[in-house]
């Protein structure tokens, strides 16, 4: 009873304060992006960006090259901030590079929110685990991302905890996978390993090609050799001079520029 009472207390006083106006602080923050793998620039030249952010409680966009929005961040909450590098002069839209991104307040840098491509997987965790929390963790105990451990949780992915693998290269892990299985049970290190992969050979024209993992080295082709690669079963795009690659282990396409 005496529980019951002091809940209702702290919603009456909630109430209050947002009727005053004096509900969560928010404070306007620039990006600073990162600088694109020398292999995607060498490529395909200056990016566009999708920047995604959560204002007000939903989530915003923006797209462009230049002329980038501030960020309203609410103080009291870790928040995330995806940057996803895009080409739509080459058919390459958002979500087919991996992304750069920030968490707030971790990564705020005076004024600015300093963004990065390790950060781009915090991010991404973050929007996937929220998602999944309001489709699946109504009924469980809730695990919303806002409250996740992520100083440590950035600790253990440089921890040798860690597969050696995902700490070079931390898309090759199921991130959306991981996160449903958080919601559903909670979160467990032993999780974050790398995807099945088989190696895969393909004939098709280019030399040097990159992953669209910012973490990935790219791979030179000498004339005449197909182009050897480890593929999983979820999609991964590749890129070289010639064209855009989508392939998995079962199946792949070529489309040239």
């Amino acid at each position: 009873m005496r529980d019951q009472l002091f809940i209702s207390l702290i919603l009456i006083s909630l109430i209050i304060l947002l009727s005053c106006g004096q509900g969560p602080i928010s404070t306007a923050y620039s990006p600073e992006l990162p600088a694109l793998p020398l292999g995607w620039e060498n490529i395909l030249g200056k990016a566009h960006w999708r920047l995604e952010w959560v204002e007000n409680g939903s989530w915003v966009s923006w797209e462009g090259k230049e002329g980038f929005p501030e960020f309203s961040l609410i103080q009291e909450w870790t928040s995330p901030v995806l940057a996803w590098p895009f080409w739509p002069e080459k058919g390459l839209f958002p979500g087919l590079m991996y992304p750069a991104g920030a968490l707030f307040p971790w990564d705020v840098s005076g004024s600015g929110l300093v963004l990065s491509w390790e950060a781009g997987v915090d991010a991404f965790f973050w929007k996937i685990l929220s998602k999944n929390e309001e489709e699946e963790g109504r009924s469980g105990i809730p695990r919303f991302p806002w409250y996740f451990d992520w100083p440590r949780f950035r600790e253990l992915m440089k921890s040798e905890d860690i597969p050696p693998e995902i700490r070079q290269n931390p898309w090759l892990a199921n991130w959306s996978s991981i996160a449903q299985r958080t919601v559903e049970s909670g979160f467990d290190r032993r999780r974050i390993r790398a995807e099945a992969m088989a190696e895969i050979a393909i004939f098709c024209p280019g030399n040097l090609w990159a992953s669209s993992s910012p973490f990935g080295e790219p791979i030179r082709v000498s004339p005449g050799e197909p182009l050897v690669l480890l593929a999983r079963g979820s999609p991964d795009t590749w890129i070289s001079s010639s064209g855009l690659l989508r392939c998995n282990r079962e199946t792949w396409i070529f489309i040239p520029w």
